[in-house]
């Protein structure tokens, strides 16, 4: 019934999504796969997955009753239309371990109530209107291996707290406007491969504390503010292959 809900509220509920009927099984959608799962003596299927990337649906996020699909372990709504903000209701998705929202409209602020999520392992917000400072929850996220948020208005500092991503390894903030100094906690971030920080507004020395991360290969910083020398750290980086400092 939440799922019909939401789709009542689409503009032009979009052609794939016409199977979803109530005389129908969810399960049977467009989109929407499921599973079974332990309850009593029964194994009730239930949703599980709801992958619907470039489906053209128009609508918002916070018409959707997250608290009824708690068994939801991965979302992929990426290039649709979806506006307005992510509810901090999502946090009730304590199963959920994938969320792609990249190229939709969505504004507002990253919602503090993400840093419930612990099982999420990947989480990509890129290309959106998003807008406010990352909140400093996303520490909690300790299974993170995956944070992506790329292109958008989010400003402010790289909180510290995400050094606790211990098994993080792609970290892009990138082309957004965030300022401050990279926080030397970023050098706990020993699994990281990519580290992508360029287009910001970001200032002060690049930390010797990057040293520490020996199986990044990418780390683009360019078009930032920085100042000082470039760490002697750096050249401990022998898996290095992409390496951008400094405007051309």
């Amino acid at each position: 019934m939440a799922l019909l809900h939401w789709n009542a509220t689409l503009a032009s509920p979009p052609l794939r999504m016409s199977s979803w009927q109530e005389n129908t099984s969810p399960c049977n959608w467009t989109g929407i796969m499921c599973t079974a799962v332990h309850h009593g003596r029964r194994m009730p299927w239930v949703v599980a997955n709801i992958s619907l990337p470039d489906a053209g649906i128009h609508g918002q996020l916070g018409e959707l009753n997250f608290s009824a699909l708690p068994f939801l372990a991965y979302i992929d709504l990426s290039s649709n239309s979806l506006h307005g903000p992510i509810p901090a209701s999502i946090s009730s998705l304590s199963a959920l371990s994938e969320l792609y929202l990249t190229y939709n409209q969505l504004t507002g602020k990253i919602p503090h109530e993400i840093g419930a999520l612990q099982s999420l392992r990947v989480l990509d917000l890129s290309f959106n209107r998003l807008m406010g400072h990352i909140p400093a929850s996303l520490g909690n996220l300790t299974m993170l291996t995956d944070l992506i948020i790329h292109q958008n208005m989010v400003s402010g500092p790289i909180p510290k707290e995400i050094g606790r991503l211990v098994n993080l390894t792609i970290l892009q903030l990138s082309n957004i406007t965030l300022s401050g100094m990279i926080p030397k906690t970023l050098g706990n971030l020993t699994q990281l491969n990519t580290l992508s920080l360029f287009g910001n507004q970001l200032s002060g020395p690049i930390p010797q504390e990057l040293g520490r991360l020996v199986h990044l290969q990418i780390l683009p910083l360019n078009s930032n503010d920085f100042s000082g020398p470039i760490p002697i750290s750096i050249t401990n980086l022998r898996k290095m292959n992409t390496i951008f400092l400094f405007e051309k």
